[in-house]
């Protein structure tokens, strides 16, 4: 009568050792459990409202993920007139944590804001998780993707925002993308091992890297009114990028949420005398 009770007790003993001593058969036992590859995968989250505003900015890569991760989504697109409303509701609930926006709520009970939050938990979920060994890694590049976003708002939405000050910045960000480009998987768009990750498998922090690489294309070829001078081929200087960003597109759900009404248009502030 006693050999189940000491079985189970040996059972949980092997398993903390696991938990504590071998990371790789853990995500292997996790891996069987969930049908999902990455570190730390979960069950599914459900359907996603997602609340942002109408516009590309810091809610595209998680719009990415959940389209290519096949898990369903509905948006609240919030403009300059409903945001004001709309923010101490959010607050109140507890889904704006900081009064801010991207957040998502799911049908299986979760409340999650910030960008890098919500992007790491729905990996989670749809088997896009970093794999254990590059979990650290993952976060130094989504770091290095959050740092240059927060230079191109300030550029941007800068007061002398203008031609000039486009292209001003577009020179001096070239040092950064270079680090990019350095770390960037090396090939073709068809090549093997085709993203960040050391074992070439797509994980959350490639939309978060497309979204920075797409967000400066896109930049660089928008016409402004006060730009007389060629459009910059932003990408021409950045080969293994440029890869990247066309193996990306070229996923078939990918494809197909690029031409969808989904996706929002780019816009930019308009330009700004210079300063006297």
């Amino acid at each position: 009568m006693e050999i189940l009770p000491v079985f189970f007790v040996a059972f949980i003993g092997v398993l903390i050792y696991m938990h504590t001593s071998n990371p790789h058969m853990v995500e292997s036992v996790r891996r069987i459990g969930t049908g999902k590859s990455g570190c730390l995968p979960t069950g599914d989250v459900g359907n996603v409202t997602f609340h942002y505003f109408a516009a590309r900015g810091r809610g595209e890569p998680i719009r990415m993920l959940m389209e290519d991760a096949g898990i369903h989504w509905t948006e609240i697109g919030y403009t300059r007139d409903t945001w004001g409303a709309a923010k101490p509701v959010g607050i109140k609930s507890g889904l704006y944590t900081f009064g801010q926006v991207p957040a998502v709520e799911t049908t299986s009970g979760l409340q999650i804001a910030q960008t890098m939050a919500i992007l790491r938990r729905l990996a989670r979920a749809g088997g896009y998780d970093c794999d254990c060994d590059d979990y650290t890694w993952c976060d130094v590049l989504a770091m290095g993707v959050e740092d240059q976003l927060s230079k191109l708002g300030k550029a941007v939405y800068g007061d002398n925002f203008n031609a000039e000050a486009r292209r001003a910045y577009l020179k001096e960000t070239r040092t950064w993308f270079g680090h990019f480009e350095r770390h960037a998987p090396a090939g073709s768009a068809t090549a093997e091992r085709g993203y960040f990750s050391s074992n070439g498998r797509i994980t959350w922090v490639d939309f978060h890297i497309f979204n920075l690489i797409d967000s400066h294309k896109t930049l660089a070829e928008v016409p402004m009114e006060d730009d007389k001078g060629p459009v910059d081929d932003f990408l021409s200087e950045f080969p293994n990028l440029a890869a990247f960003y066309q193996r990306l597109v070229q996923r078939p759900s990918i494809v197909a949420y690029l031409a969808s009404e989904r996706r929002h248009s780019f816009s930019l502030p308009k330009p700004k005398p210079k300063s006297k």
